[in-house]
């Protein structure tokens, strides 16, 4: 073989491995279902349950909770979340998020809407009940969300020390800091004898606090979400009721 061809041949070699090890890295969320057990300001208030689907890169996660048993004498709201996502083998990026808050109010069933939409043409994020806006951030997603967005950027290699990261509320946007990444840990869960390996990540604004489990052994899927609402002083925390079911 000549030294011009062997070098043509070497060359296309690199750039093929290049390219697969590219693609085969690339990773998306699959289509799932799972339940959450969960523990609001120290009452267990029953499951959660969330569901992913994916139509091409258009994506919905939806959040239904709703008190059960004992906690239903004591609290009546219940909620469903759904958030629209984009899913690319690149990106992951927030379009909306919509919650439909149900409570009774002098025996009467009253309904709360919240809206966020992302609004590209003038590069803002709306609040649509109460025509708030704040700019658009990078890497921008809700407090339901998140996890995902984590689980995401974990399946696909990225290095969350210097990632920007922001939460969107209805009362606020802020940057998120990490203070704690791929930090060792177990998690038991009551559906499971055993030990499960997690990832823990910590990472809080000025007004928010999320911690987060992953599970490394089956697709760094959240395993544990206690969410903390600092300047109220509210924790919610989900755990896995059982493993999540791909759809």
């Amino acid at each position: 073989m000549s030294y011009s061809l062997f070098k043509k041949t070497f060359t296309g070699l690199i750039f093929y491995t290049a390219l697969y090890t590219s693609t085969s890295l690339a990773a998306t969320l699959p289509n799932f279902t799972s339940s959450y057990y969960v523990n609001a300001f120290g009452v267990e208030l029953g499951k959660a349950t969330h569901q992913f689907n994916c139509q091409q890169e258009n994506c919905t996660l939806v959040s239904r909770a709703k008190p059960t048993g004992l906690a239903a004498m004591l609290f009546s709201d219940s909620s469903i979340e759904t958030i629209q996502l984009k899913q690319t083998k690149d990106t992951l990026s927030w379009l909306s998020y919509h919650k439909l808050g149900t409570s009774k109010k002098d025996g009467k069933k009253v309904q709360k809407h919240t809206t966020l939409k992302l609004d590209s043409e003038n590069d803002q994020v709306v609040f649509v009940e109460k025509n708030r806006t704040w700019p658009i951030q990078p890497n921008t997603f809700d407090i339901m969300s998140i996890p995902y967005a984590i689980q995401y950027f974990k399946l696909n290699n990225q290095t969350l020390e210097s990632f920007e990261l922001h939460i969107q509320d209805s009362n606020f946007q802020e940057k998120l800091t990490f203070k704690a990444i791929d930090q060792p840990d177990q998690l038991k869960f009551k559906f499971s004898n055993k030990y499960f390996k997690a990832l823990k990540y910590v990472f809080e604004s000025q007004q928010s606090k999320v911690e987060l489990w992953l599970l490394p052994e089956h697709q760094y899927f959240p395993g544990k979400i206690r969410l903390i609402n600092k300047k109220e002083d509210k924790t919610i925390t989900l755990n896995l009721a059982e493993l999540p079911k791909i759809l």
